[in-house]
């Protein structure tokens, strides 16, 4: 979701078997960069909703959340303000 300048993102860190996974980025701003599954949350869309589609999307993962990883604030290349909320969870 954007409101003036600001993006609001989800982002998930998966483990499964004391492993992480990451996913190599193919979008044009990020191209053959590394990633946890992320993405925009959608407008009126339920936060850890969005970050299980947006697992979901990028790696066809059906995950649990088990936790939250913190909240971050930062500019992106682009110039937009950006919050992810870090989220924690583990391949169900």
């Amino acid at each position: 979701m954007s409101l003036d300048g600001i993006v609001l993102v989800a982002s998930v860190s998966v483990y499964c078997n004391d492993k992480v996974l990451i996913i190599k980025e193919n979008k044009p701003s990020a191209v053959d960069k590394w990633n946890f599954p992320s993405g925009h949350i959608e407008y009126g869309e339920d936060i850890l909703y969005s970050a299980r589609r947006e697992v979901k999307e990028e790696t066809g993962l059906d995950v649990k959340l088990i936790g939250t990883t913190g909240v971050y604030n930062f500019i992106s290349n682009t110039n937009d303000q950006v919050i992810l909320l870090g989220r924690l969870l583990v391949v169900h």
